[in-house]
């Protein structure tokens, strides 16, 4: 579905950052009369909007998935109120992996309510191709099937999981 505020997310061939905000129940994104009434620019609102994101951040739930020698391969995010893409986009996001998963982050969002966080470095994302396809196909709020690099806060597509 298109968005009519958006910004692009670089190298993406599908994802699109949103503007939207909290109706109290859930996430929404803006319409043009209403974006319109904010007179704001897509920086000015990404200035404004890292505050509601590092909240979002906070109520996520992560949980980390290990192997059978105990090696944390990925971690899961998780949010029953469908925070976790904008969660994702907190200031201090990178800092919650840094010392298991790395400072380069490949991150998969298939949905406003789930995501997985891998190590860029010694990481065979493509197996985990078919988990994160379930979890876009389950959700009423599908987000993007696209694999994304998180770098100092930056986030780029990097590729596409395939079905």
């Amino acid at each position: 579905m298109g968005a009519p505020i958006s910004a692009p997310v670089e190298n993406a061939q599908r994802t699109v950052r949103v503007a939207g905000y909290w109706d109290g129940s859930q996430l929404k994104a803006f319409d043009r009369k209403r974006w319109g009434l904010l007179r704001l620019n897509w920086p000015m609102f990404e200035t404004k909007a890292r505050g509601a994101n590092s909240g979002d951040f906070q109520k996520l739930q992560v949980h980390f998935k290990r192997d059978k020698r105990m090696v944390i391969e990925y971690a899961e995010i998780t949010s029953d109120e469908g925070l976790v893409s904008s969660g994702v986009l907190a200031p201090e996001f990178g800092e919650k992996f840094q010392e298991t998963l790395g400072d380069v982050l490949l991150l998969a969002v298939p949905s406003r309510s789930r995501a997985f966080v891998f190590p860029q470095l010694a990481s065979d994302v493509s197996k985990y191709s078919g988990l994160v396809w379930s979890a876009y196909r389950e959700t009423a709020y599908p987000v993007t099937v696209e694999l994304l690099e998180w770098k100092k806060g930056t986030l780029r597509a990097v590729g596409l999981f395939e079905p």
